[in-house]
């Protein structure tokens, strides 16, 4: 069978975001249960799980120039080399403030790492096989953060080895890429328009936000959520996001082979559905756990459904050098989700109870699907 053409460069870049899938697997539950067994609220918690889409949404409108200024691999280096340091700082500064700041620095690190790469991965994508290749992609960064979440579930919150483990494992992310080359011609455009790519794909950027908003709420505060209904055990609490993440793993498979089959727009209008159809049954059926596991599967699956679709879209829709500043804008939307997700459901549950956690997000889907219909009756009328 031929290979495709830049299938060996593909592989280096889906290898190291495996990787990293391991280091955040191993870190978003660490760090949301370490501040927990502080007595942290969850509210709080939620707004430190936010500072990493902060820093994405802060780093994104900079990057087509740093890229212009240093090249892709010099930009991506400093990345690779801050990452595990900021990690380290985490053990080194038991302080809530001093988290904020070393989660941002680390957020804008993988936010360096993860745009770059994605970048990458649909300029070596063929149109035909794009959503594949990005259902592999998603998939096998999945399949990392689920690694992650296991490695973290034996891990206890009073000592630190899972934060000093995830740092060596960031410094391996480095060895498939520190070798990569700058795509040749491929300078960005000086001046990124974020409400540019709004109005011309509103579609495709409000994937986006609903794929961050949802992810970071759901796996920053799915420990908190699930703590009383596991007796208050923090190890097996982590241990349901990893029920999240299989469904991430696996079902985006499907929806890629999906997105080259039939119409993307249609295919993102059925997973909202199913969307806010599990987030309402989510607080209704967490305590029997066969209907957990099977709920949590299909949550993580849509959601990372959205981005699929999205980075699907992406590609199709931009080519060459409009593609840094395109990318940027689809992970600029995408961290502003970050940004309010996990503090809007955290503070849903300060003041509704436990069960907001699965509520509070299916409005906030459902007010996604009311503004999908909106602009998409709009754009027909335009045309």
């Amino acid at each position: 069978m031929k290979l495709p053409k830049n299938f060996l460069n593909l592989v280096r870049v889906i290898l190291a975001i495996s990787l990293a899938g391991v280091v955040a697997g191993i870190n978003l539950p660490l760090s949301t249960l370490t501040l927990k067994s502080w007595g942290i609220s969850s509210s709080v918690i939620g707004l430190a799980a936010s500072m990493m889409g902060l820093s994405a949404a802060v780093s994104t409108p900079f990057l087509p120039r740093l890229v212009n200024l240093f090249g892709q691999i010099q930009v991506l280096r400093a990345a690779l080399i801050t990452l595990p340091l900021a990690i380290l700082a985490l053990p080194l500064y038991q302080n809530l403030y001093a988290w904020f700041f070393f989660r941002f620095i680390i957020g804008l690190a993988a936010t360096v790492i993860w745009v770059l790469s994605e970048i990458w991965i649909n300029s070596f994508a063929e149109d035909k096989t794009r959503g594949r290749i990005i259902a592999i992609y998603t998939s096998l960064l999945s399949l990392g953060f689920i690694i992650g979440v296991m490695i973290m579930s034996f891990t206890s919150v009073e000592t630190f080895r899972g934060f000093y483990f995830s740092a060596t494992l960031a410094t391996v992310v480095a060895v498939p890429l520190w070798t990569m080359k700058d795509i040749g011609d491929f300078e960005a455009p000086k001046n990124v328009s974020f409400l540019k790519y709004l109005f011309s794909s509103p579609i495709l950027m409000g994937s986006s936000w609903m794929m961050g908003f949802l992810y970071a709420a759901s796996a920053g505060l799915l420990p908190v959520f699930a703590l009383p209904y596991v007796n208050e055990d923090y190890s097996e609490a982590s241990r349901t996001v990893a029920w999240l993440a299989s469904g991430e793993l696996m079902l985006p498979l499907l929806i890629g082979w999906l997105a080259d089959k039939y119409d993307k727009r249609k295919l993102m209008i059925l997973l909202t559905f199913i969307a806010i159809l599990v987030l309402f049954l989510i607080p209704v059926f967490f305590h029997l756990p066969m209907m957990r596991i099977l709920l949590l599967f299909l949550l993580g699956g849509v959601t990372m459904g959205f981005y699929v679709l999205g980075l699907t879209m992406l590609g199709e829709q931009f080519k060459g050098q409009i593609l840094v500043s395109a990318n940027a804008s689809f992970i600029f939307f995408l961290s502003i989700g970050e940004i309010l997700g996990p503090p809007v459901i955290g503070r849903a549950m300060d003041v509704f109870g436990n069960s907001a956690f699965g509520w509070a997000m299916g409005l906030s889907a459902l007010l996604f699907l009311s503004v999908f219909y909106f602009t998409r009756t709009l754009i027909n009328r335009s045309h």
